[in-house]
């Protein structure tokens, strides 16, 4: 059981004149509110769109693909589905876009968390974006507030979207319908969490609480899978650069955690232990421990050796005899 229900529509079986009005058709009626959808200038003799849809309880993940075209929404259309959506969207040259009452251009892509707002979009040359939408009760938030955090100078460099919210949807982008085969019931309560955790970001609350745990603990897992290799790395650290207290960052960890200067440690570790393991790798003991973060050649192998049972060189061993006999036998 994957928790999840699947769905695409696109515009390859349709004939090229017809599939404007037959994605025009499509759009009005929208996966999850009314739209209206109009031509840039002329009806394009060729057109090309798509949908993908990943629903995973009350919350679903659209990304769509779509060529030359103009799409408009009223407020109103909204409000009957009463959803909060985050969106991002691609680099779109020449490209704008209108909500929440800011005009703004989608040349370098935007990113907007869409109340009940009128809106618009004009593509000259196609649009992608990708989009999660989570029930509007969900989210603790009031219309004034998202008024006022969909400024762009506000919104993309804020840390939470820029560290942890952005990557996130781009590693959705391309990746629903394989999503759709694996076990993901725990999907639309991550993005809950996730998208709480940035409108408390955004309007400068604490965002210490249950309703963020997840959320906070995938960004921790990432940034110290991303910065291993930086031997100052600690909860202080990582505090500062997550714009949290450490209280708040060890109330993130996972109840079995021993502990977060363990848990760098078991990384650093296990990232070694892996290097030391591939028989293509001919870096030498020390630089394989700078590489994670442990400069001290002779503290990573006592650590090692703690951990594991034996030393770096005796794993490396066996892995070298494995990579020499290989090369032997070609």
């Amino acid at each position: 059981m994957t928790g999840a229900q699947y769905q695409r529509f696109d515009t390859p079986e349709t004939a090229p004149r017809d599939r404007f009005e037959y994605w025009r058709s499509w759009f009005s009626l929208a996966v999850d509110a009314p739209m209206r959808l109009d031509p840039v200038e002329r009806l394009p003799r060729d057109f090309h769109a798509s949908a993908e849809v990943l629903a995973v309880g009350a919350v679903d993940i659209i990304e769509l693909g779509c060529g030359p075209a103009i799409g408009t929404w009223e407020p109103g259309a909204l409000e009957p589905a009463d959803r909060l959506r985050l969106a991002l969207v691609a680099p779109t040259p020449d490209g704008t876009g209108r909500w929440h009452g800011r005009d703004l251009s989608l040349a370098r892509g935007a990113a907007a968390i869409l109340g009940h707002t009128d809106g618009l979009w004009r593509a000259p040359v196609g649009m992608r974006a990708i989009q999660v939408n989570v029930p509007r009760p969900a989210v603790l938030i009031t219309d004034k507030d998202i008024d006022r955090i969909n400024d762009p100078r506000r919104l993309l460099p804020d840390p939470t979207f820029a560290a942890l919210i952005r990557p996130s949807l781009l590693g959705l982008a391309g990746h629903l319908q394989t999503l759709a085969r694996a076990d993901v019931h725990e999907l639309g309560g991550l993005w809950i969490s996730l998208i709480n955790m940035l409108v408390r970001s955004l309007t400068g609350q604490d965002t210490n609480g249950t309703d963020t745990t997840k959320a906070r603990r995938l960004q921790l897992e990432r940034y110290i899978h991303a910065n291993l290799a930086d031997p100052r790395l600690s909860p202080t650290t990582i505090a500062d650069a997550l714009h949290v207290s450490r209280r708040t960052l060890y109330a993130t960890l996972s109840p079995d955690a021993d502990g977060l200067a363990s848990e760098i440690r078991r990384q650093r570790l296990e990232r070694a232990h892996a290097m030391l393991q591939d028989p293509a790798r001919t870096r030498s003991v020390a630089d394989i421990a700078a590489s994670v973060g442990l400069p001290n050649a002779a503290h990573f192998s006592r650590l090692f050796r703690a951990h594991y049972g034996h030393s770096p060189s005796d794993l490396r061993r066996p892995a070298a005899a494995a990579g020499s006999s290989a090369l032997s036998r070609r």
